[in-house]
């Protein structure tokens, strides 16, 4: 009792650990096959013992051996597939010995076994094992029946070799086998089916809390990066003020690594929302008129004093024209601002930095450009060149060390330049340098569309002193830094504190520009603007309104009131930015 019970013991637990319905079922089918196969051949052993012929005996006696090793390879080894190999063998060696032994041709017994490894080898093992244990026995039989000439057509049950009894006894296990596979395979089946159901609905509720949380986390972002945004505007155009306030030398020094600190600290903001707008397929690329040549000489000058700093040489190579396209000028700003950041930052002192741009075909509608920067920097090891484009990886851990970085930058890059129809190329061999490369296609754009020179402007040639301008912001921080910004340029101003006190001051007409905050008590910024272009009188609902906001710009171009603003800033901003927004109010002075 004991033996059978640790028996029964083990074999439970051995479906227990199995998972899988189906696998389960094949586990019980090869079991059943096992029992009854071992119970059929232990009767008939006992039969043929009242009849010896020493032939089938000993052909009984192995057949047993390998049933019990078959049945101890199953429970005490769990071993199944073995085991069932071992079954199957057994049987297709019992059919091959019928065949050589038996003179008078294919009986029925042979038969009925061809039947059981037929079903249970696919049953059991599946339909690669199975064609190969159904193949070899169709084949042994035809090859027999032919070599017998057909047997005249007629299967045989000879009486002197099997008694009634054993021949009932077969048959019977025959059937009860075929049941007892078919019931457990679509018994195996439903439970499957229910389970993959149950999976399914799991699933479904997975992605439904996947969804919220993504959304969830969009939302913190935009969140945090209004927030942070908010102080770091206060920062940044406080810093530029005092370096035009004319610092003492002592100072300068201050407000320069002030400054540096606070762009490296919006690089690693807007590199974070970014990657997240990305993953969320969030960004578009807008398209306006720009210069290219001054877009590409005031990114160098932005970085020329920063190379010069670590005693690099920075080279740009550029055609003379001056070439006016359609296009998205800041995300080209944002990728190469990176290409020549990576290149600066992993250059040491004494290398070169090359810029190349390059005109590859051009038609009357369109130009192509290449892009290429060089470096003579650390360089990257062939086994490293893909992962650098994952987000959150670098080359190894020494350069996050050594350089910092969040390794967003290159991930961003790829995706930019992914949506602009391109790939970034990547040539580099260690401690020699790298090279990114790239081709962007733009449109050209139609002469006078664009608005002038960037330096001229900046250079303050228009007089906007005689503006007024209303101020819609509830910080008191930023309201304070605009007032700063705008006293520098002789410009009047007022304040509300919220979207309804922006709106009810600007029905008076007595203002050129409206500075909105998005984000307001009351009534927003959005709100504000909408119901200012529905008022009747056409001098104010046509009332320009630049929006001055910490969240991103995916944000405000995807929401439907961004139609009723006519120009944004985000925080922070430089002080020239918003400058030359408000200088094209004002007619050009000479």
């Amino acid at each position: 009792m004991i033996f059978f019970s640790s028996l029964v013991q083990r074999y439970t637990s051995l479906l227990k650990n199995t998972e899988s319905p189906l696998e389960q079922a094949r586990i019980r089918i090869l079991s059943c096959g096992l029992c009854m196969l071992l119970v059929l051949a232990t009767l008939i052993l006992g039969i043929r013992l009242f009849h010896p012929q020493t032939v089938i005996i000993v052909r009984l006696l192995i057949f047993l051996i390998a049933l019990l090793y078959a049945g101890y390879l199953l429970v005490y080894k769990r071993q199944w597939k073995i085991s069932a190999h071992l079954l199957l063998l057994s049987l297709c060696l019992i059919v091959l010995t019928n065949l050589v032994l038996r003179q008078n041709g294919i009986n029925v017994v042979t038969m009925q076994i061809s039947l059981i490894i037929i079903s249970s080898s696919f049953y059991i093992l599946g339909k690669n094992w199975g064609l190969i244990y159904s193949i070899a026995n169709v084949m042994t039989i035809t090859m027999y029946m032919f070599y017998t000439r057909l047997q005249d057509g007629h299967v045989y049950l000879n009486k002197s070799q099997l008694d009634s009894n054993t021949f009932m006894l077969t048959m019977v296990v025959n059937f009860i086998l075929i049941i007892v596979i078919h019931h457990e395979f679509f018994r195996s089946f439903h439970l499957s089916h229910a389970k993959e159901k149950e999976l399914n609905t799991q699933l479904q509720i997975a992605l439904n809390e996947a969804h919220a949380a993504t959304k969830m986390r969009a939302d913190f972002l935009s969140s945090m990066s209004h927030e942070l945004r908010t102080p770091l505007h206060a920062v940044v155009s406080l810093t530029n003020i005092l370096c035009v306030e004319n610092p003492r030398k002592d100072q300068e020094e201050n407000l320069a690594i002030l400054r540096f600190s606070t762009e490296n600290l919006l690089a690693l903001i807007d590199d974070t929302l970014d990657f997240s707008k990305m993953n969320e397929n969030k960004i578009v690329l807008n398209k306006t008129v720009f210069n290219l040549n001054m877009l590409l000489q005031n990114i160098y000058s932005t970085f020329y004093a920063k190379a010069e700093q670590k005693g690099l040489l920075l080279h740009m190579e550029l055609e003379n024209e001056h070439i006016c396209v359609s296009g998205d000028q800041t995300r080209l700003t944002q990728i190469l601002n990176n290409l020549i950041s990576n290149a600066i930052k992993f250059t040491d002192t004494g290398g070169k930095v090359d810029i190349k741009i390059g005109i590859l075909s051009r038609t009357e509608e369109d130009i192509r450009l290449s892009f290429s920067i060089v470096d003579t920097g650390i360089g990257i090891p062939k086994d490293k060149q893909n992962i650098i484009f994952e987000p959150f990886l670098q080359a190894n851990n020494n350069i996050t060390k050594r350089y910092g970085g969040t390794g967003l930058g290159l991930a961003i890059v790829k995706r930019l330049i992914a949506l602009h129809g391109s790939n970034l190329k990547l040539e580099s061999e260690e401690h020699k340098g790298s090279s990114f490369s790239f081709e962007l296609a733009y449109e050209l754009a139609a002469e006078g569309s664009w608005n002038g020179d960037l330096t001229e402007k900046a250079d303050g040639v228009i007089d906007i002193s005689n503006l007024h301008v209303l101020i819609a912001e509830d910080n008191l921080v930023n309201v304070m830094v605009l007032k700063k910004i705008l006293d520098q340029w002789g410009c009047t101003h007022e304040l509300a504190n919220n979207g309804l006190e922006a709106l009810e001051m600007a029905k008076t007409g007595n203002f050129n520009v409206i500075l909105m905050d998005i984000h307001m008590p009351v009534m927003d910024g959005f709100e504000a603007s909408k119901q200012i272009r529905a008022l009747a009188d056409i001098k104010v609902s046509t009332i320009k309104i630049i929006a001055l906001t910490a969240s991103s710009d995916v944000d405000i171009q995807q929401s439907f009131s961004y139609a009723y603003l006519d120009d944004y800033l985000i925080k922070p901003f430089r002080p020239e930015a918003l400058k030359i927004k408000l200088e094209a109010l004002v007619p050009r002075i000479c």
